[in-house]
Formats: C-alpha cells, structure tokens, sequence
C-alpha cells in the first residue's frame, strides 16, 4: 500500500471513529444528519486511492451504481424487491424517494466486498458468490441499526427473508461488475468495508440493547 492509501485509510479510519463517539453523545441527532456527508466522504477517499486508474474506476462506479439505485427504485415502488420500505429524509438529495446516496454506498460495498474475497478461490464465480454472502452479512449487521436510528422503515415493522436473498442477488451483477477490474485492491475499499462493518455492530448493539 502506497503513503497515499495509508494516509486515505487512517482518514476514513479517523472520521468513523468520530462518528461512532458522537453517536453515542448527546449530540447524535446532529450525527445522524451527518451520516450522509461520511459516505460522500468515503467515496471521496475510495477514489482518491485509485487515481492511477481513475477513468476505469468511474465507469465501473457508474454501473454499480446504477444497479444498486434501480433495484432500490423497484424496491421502494413495488416492494419486489427487498420487500415493502421506505426512507427517510435522513439520508440527503433523492430521486423518486430513492436517496441517491444509496447508490454510492451499493457500489462502495460491493467493491469492499469483492476486494476482501477476490482471492479466496482460483474460480471467480466462487469468489463472487462469497462476496455477494459477505454482502448480506452487512446487510444483517446494518439493519437494525438503520432502523432505530430512523433512516427507512419497514411497512411491517420486521425485515423480511426476502431482503436478503434480494440482497444476494443483486449483489451478484454489482460485484461482478468490479470483477472486470483488472488491478490489484489498494486497500482502502477492505479497511472501510471491516472498519463500516464493525461500526454497525457497534451501532446495533447500543441502539437495540442499550
């Protein structure tokens, strides 16, 4: 890992340990707000860390992206997917109910993911599909907290079965998508997605038992 990815990951490293301080503050309201100017953040440091293939990176971005935001929008307006949700206005700028900051966060995800798997096996489809499992581990861990601290709602008030394997499925295409990625990780993608993991543990288990 270069200086600059090392210097990118403790900044990424640095901004989810305040996050996680302030979240258990007095101040959390003001950091749930915050939430979504820490993912943009985070995507700003996950692209800094692949500058010397930048053009390759964006358009493979845009792709992810635009799987995660439209299985979201039929998602939101069929309940087809994932089930019957909707968000909250906690979560910034959103094209029909949809935040567009979803999207960032299915394409840093899945990158993390994949980057984290890539090597497990000699097969890349077995290497997808464990990434696309790791993807709904995530998913289990952020739920709760996501829930409780008010940025979507399920109709039924319980997550269902069908969120995950809705979660597997589509992260199938996203993680292949970065697949096609022909260089090494730097790293960072590794760091945020372990170091996003363990913050909604944290978050999970203050906002659910504590």
């Amino acid at each position: 890992m270069t200086k600059l990815n090392k210097i990118v990951g403790l900044i990424s490293l640095f901004f989810l340990t305040i996050g996680l301080i302030g979240f258990f503050s007095p101040m959390e309201p003001l950091f749930r707000q915050l939430s979504i100017y820490n993912l943009l953040l985070t995507f700003i440091l996950v692209t800094i860390s692949f500058t010397n293939n930048l053009s390759v990176f964006i358009k493979l971005f845009l792709i992810v992206f635009g799987i995660g935001f439209i299985a979201e929008l039929i998602g939101v307006h069929t309940g087809l997917l994932f089930g019957n949700y909707s968000y909250s206005q906690n979560l910034g700028l959103s094209f029909q109910k949809v935040p567009l900051i979803i999207g960032v966060n299915w394409a840093i995800l899945s990158l993390g993911a994949w980057n984290l798997c890539r090597t497990i096996s000699k097969k890349i489809i077995i290497n997808i599909l464990i990434a696309s499992l790791l993807m709904v581990v995530f998913d289990i861990a952020l739920e709760p907290a996501a829930i409780n601290l008010h940025y979507w709602s399920w109709k039924s008030g319980e997550i269902p079965l069908f969120n995950y394997i809705s979660w597997f499925l589509i992260s199938i295409p996203a993680i292949y998508t970065w697949s096609l990625f022909k260089i090494e990780s730097t790293g960072i993608s590794k760091t945020i997605f372990i170091s996003q993991f363990l913050f909604f543990i944290i978050l999970t288990i203050k906002t659910t038992w504590l």
